[in-house]
């Protein structure tokens, strides 16, 4: 189950405070472009924009993310 999005930890995910070991290919390349836009404009409506990516992009593809999931939220 996916922690709602409020959740500080998708925060610190979409702004690369923590990194994580993610093994999906897909995953790597979403966070590499959503991190980069976090740090490039690091206002609060963008920072929930790309939380609200990312956490669309975990819910669509639970399947394949899984153990990317276990990893980042334990």
């Amino acid at each position: 189950m996916l922690p709602d999005k409020s959740d500080q930890r998708w925060r610190e995910l979409v702004t690369g405070k923590k990194k994580f070991t993610i093994k999906s290919l897909p995953t790597k390349i979403l966070l590499g472009r959503v991190v980069l836009r976090a740090e490039m404009d690091t206002s609060p409506e963008n920072v929930n924009k790309c939380v609200s990516e990312v956490y669309d992009y975990f819910t669509k593809n639970i399947k394949v993310v899984e153990n990317d999931l276990k990893q980042i939220f334990g």
